[in-house]
Order: C-alpha cells, then structure tokens, then sequence
C-alpha cells in the first residue's frame, strides 16, 4: 500500500512539472544594448526646388538588443526645437536606418511650425520595442539644422504674405497666399477654411517670422476674400461661391452658372457649353464680388471688362485665385458627353416639390452618376426627378435590416422606405440602377468590431437630434466618422470634441454611445 502511495505521488509531481515546464513559454527580454542614432551628414541642409524630389541625409542608427531572436521596432520623432513640436517620421522593425525624400521631410518640418526660408534646429529622437511591451529610448539624440522650401511661392516676383490659420501653430504647406501684385502696400487674395469660427494671423512671405495681422476670425466656413491694407487693417468678406454669369452661358446675364472648388488644386471648375458671346465670374448672386479681363491673356482683374468668348463649344472652365493675389482662368475646349449637374428628390418628405433645393443629387464630374446623402423619415415615398419624373421598376431589394436596397429605375412606382435614417443614395442614370445604402456618424477605431477598417454606422433620433449605437468595445481608441470617409470626424474629449482631434481611449465594455454633433459632444454609458 505505501509503494502504491509513493507512486501516485511521484506521477503527480512528474505531471506537475511537465506542466510547468510546457507553460513557461513566455520569453525572457531585457534591454542589452540601446539603440545610438549616427550624426546627420551633413548637418546643415538647405531644401529647395532643385533638390525637393532627391533624398534627404540618411537617418541611421546602431541597432538595439534585447535577446537572440528579438524583434525590434523603431519609431523616429522629428522635434523643433524652436517651437518644442514634434511629429513621428517613421517606423520600422529590424532596419538600422530611414531614408526619406527632401519633400517628405519638409512636409513634416511643416507640420512642426517651421518657417519657409529660415534655417532652424531640429532634434531626432527614437524608440526601440519588442514585442509591443518593451519599450526604450535610444541612447542618444541628434541635432541638424535645416532649411525648409515652399513650392508655392516659386516663381513669385511680388510681395506676398501667409494666411496662418491656428498661428502660431500653424503650418506653411497648408497655409495660403495672398499678394501685392500692384506695389502699392496692400495684400489681397482668398482662403478656404473648413471649420467655423477659425482663425488666423497674416504673416509676412519675407520673413515669416514677423506678424503683420493676428487675432482673425472667420465666422462661417468657406472661401473668404482676405484684404490687408498698408496699416495693417484686415478686411475679409463671407463665404464665397465662385459662378460664371454672361449671356455666353445658358443661364444669361440673370442665372449663375456654379463652379466647384477643389481643395487639392486649390481651383475652381465647371464643364459648361458656352456660346460666342460674354461671361464674367462673380461670387453666387452678388456682384459686390466679380472678376473681368484685365486685358492681358487670361489675366482678371476686380471690377474688369466682360470676357469673350470666340467659340461655341463644350468648355472646362478653370479659374485660379489662389495665386498671391494675382488671378487668372483658362478655357479647354472638351468633346466628353455631359450629364446635367444634379437630380432632385420629391416625396412626401418635402411635398413633392421636384424643384427642391433641400434633396439634392449631385454628379460632379457630370458623368451621369449622382449621389448624395439625407435623412428619410420610415414610411417615406419618393421618386427622382431629371426633367421627368423616374420611379422604381419592379422591387426595391432591401435587406434583412432595411440598411441598403438596390433597384431598377425609369417609369416606375415610387420608392419607399420601411426604416428611416440618413442613406447615401448613388443613381447611375446611364444603366438605370439605384442603391440605397445606410450611412451617417459611425464609431470606428482599435477599440470597436472593425478595427480601422470599418466603421459601425450610429442611429439618428430626429427628436433628440442625437445619434447612438449599443457597441462592444475592446480596450483601444475609436473616433467619430462621418459618412464612412475621414473629411469630417471627432475626436478630443468627448464633453468637448474636436474636428480632427485625437484618438479617444476607452476601456473594454458593452457601451451605449450617444453623439450630439451640433454641441460637439458625446457620452459613453456602460450597459
């Protein structure tokens, strides 16, 4: 019996022991060696347009240790110096150096407050980490100075000044131009802000450095005309919608023809037919605000002539104010067939008023595809309307959750609706398809079931004028996303949300999230 005994025992401690020993697979790390950045050579640089597209100095580095068979990460941070910003301008796993081209590094000098044409010191600084839990510092920074260029200004040969919006942290790449192209002491030109009550001061293009205005405001969003007199005095107008008006356009000397800007090109556009005969441009039904011929070819001028036109012809008008205050336009003469600008959506949400200007598809290439997104009420009814009025033919295929919907359309019955929200409607005229997909504020992030793949599209309360979801989190970040796409989203503090704000942490759990985007705020409830 104590033989028997004595061998239960000696099992259990051997199985025991196996046990442990299959358990104890976490690695053993510490940090040998930190990672040493090697100087910069040289270590003043100057970036202009003859070098921008070559490659900056080579940032390189003796590698860290922490154990064979490590796997390091290495994450690089630019600093100003001056201004104490920074940005990270890199990562990479096992590599021992970074190379970036002069234009991406002066788009991060950017980004820190630089200052175009002034040399200034700057500091590079790096982290080493293996397995997303050890995390060091390298044994070192290092200092170069640098001189950043701005492309905008090549080719200048007048006075000009920035438009700094958010200055003093503001950043030059971004910043627009306005002008003297005249001499006489006064700047004028445009700038497009995207978010209301921004602001900004106007500096001098010679030496950014000194402040020739601060303290602007723009009230309301949109393309505001900027004018600074020789003392100093700023004038600026409201949000401006460049047009087209002249009896060489369909709408004559009493409608506007819209033109659209395009924020990359920083132009207007519109493909129109124009006639032979005249047309200026002038902001939406205002002519306080108008641009004619100077006289020279394609030049504008404030107040100028009419422009003729020599030809009846499909055109693709372009017009450039944002040049440092000198203006031009060009006309290129296009074949491509073109759909009209937009479609309207009469139904039982705006009386059936095929002349909406609320439900509104728009085709901005005019290539016969429209979309656009709105709220529509459950129950709704609706149709199209191009100049005749385009139902559904045969079935509005909804699925399981009422969340998208595809569908024939032409000379049909109305479309409906079960569950109301906002959707994002796209109407390919040419193939006669339609879908329905819905949309609006989602949750998207590290912390929510799609990662930063996909977002989850939040309910809208049209009492409560709030939109919510019930979601699992993980621990992670998420931010708020408008329309599936990254031009409108909050971030920041939620009792204080930020157009472009940072990551908001949160910590895993069942939550219901309710978003007002009026009052840029959100609460998080656990459930």
């Amino acid at each position: 019996m104590k033989n028997i005994f004595k061998s239960i025992m000696f099992m259990a401690a051997s199985v025991a022991i196996i046990a442990s020993c299959d358990d104890d697979t976490t690695p053993v790390l510490e940090l040998e060696n930190a990672a040493s950045l090697n100087a910069i050579t040289p270590s003043e640089y100057v970036i202009s347009k003859d070098n921008y597209a070559e490659q900056f100095p080579e940032i390189s580095w003796e590698k860290a240790s922490y154990g064979k068979g490590a796997i390091v990460n290495y994450e690089l941070t630019l600093t100003n110096n001056a201004t104490q910003k920074s940005v990270v301008i890199g990562e990479t796993t096992n590599d021992t150096k970074l190379n970036l081209t002069n234009e991406q590094m002066n788009t991060f000098l950017a980004q820190t407050g630089a200052m175009p044409g002034k040399a200034g010191e700057y500091t590079v600084s790096m982290k080493s980490s293996t397995y997303k839990t050890y995390t060091n510092d390298a044994s070192n920074t290092i200092k170069f100075t640098v001189t950043p260029y701005d492309p905008k200004t090549e080719g200048l040969t007048w006075a000009y000044a920035y438009v700094a919006e958010n200055y003093p942290n503001w950043n030059f790449m971004k910043a627009y131009l306005i002008g003297d192209p005249d001499g006489d002491g006064k700047y004028e030109g445009f700038a497009q802000f995207d978010e209301d009550n921004a602001t900004y001061a106007v500096l001098d293009g010679a030496n950014p450095a000194r402040v020739i205005a601060k303290d602007q405001k723009v009230e309301t969003k949109g393309f505001v005309r900027i004018g600074v007199g020789a003392d100093g005095s700023v004038e600026q107008s409201g949000s401006i919608t460049w047009c087209l008006i002249g009896d060489a356009t369909s709408g004559g000397w009493d409608k506007d023809t819209p033109m659209e800007y395009d924020a990359t090109t920083r132009k207007w556009t519109c493909v129109t037919t124009l006639i032979d005969k005249e047309l200026k441009f002038r902001n939406a039904g205002d002519w306080k605000i108008n641009l004619g011929s100077d006289g020279t070819e394609n030049g504008l001028v404030a107040e100028g002539s009419n422009i003729k036109i020599a030809k009846a012809h499909g055109y693709i008008v372009t017009l450039d104010v944002t040049n440092a205050g000198k203006y031009t336009y060009s006309l290129e003469e296009t074949d491509i067939e073109q759909s009209a600008a937009s479609i309207t959506m009469p139904g039982s949400f705006n009386n059936w008023n095929k002349d909406t200007e609320e439900y509104v598809l728009k085709s901005e290439a005019r290539d016969f595809k429209f979309s656009g997104t709105y709220y529509i009420p459950s129950g709704a009814e609706f149709k199209l309307y191009d100049g005749s009025w385009l139902g559904v033919v045969g079935d509005m295929n909804w699925d399981e959750n009422h969340t998208y919907a595809s569908f024939v359309i032409g000379d049909g019955a109305n479309m409906t609706v079960p569950v109301g929200g906002y959707f994002k409607i796209f109407v390919d005229s040419n193939k006669n398809t339609a879908t329905m997909t819905k949309t609006g504020w989602e949750i998207i992030g590290s912390a929510t079931a799609g990662g930063w793949d996909a977002g989850q599209v939040m309910d809208w309360d049209p009492d409560t004028k709030t939109w919510s979801i019930i979601a699992t989190l993980t621990d992670g970040e998420l931010k708020f996303r408008w329309d599936g796409a990254w031009d409108r989203n909050f971030g920041g503090s939620l009792d204080a949300l930020v157009e472009g704000g940072d990551n908001i942490a949160v910590k895993a759990g069942t939550y219901k999230i309710v978003l007002d985007e009026e009052n840029k705020k959100a609460t998080m409830t656990k459930e």
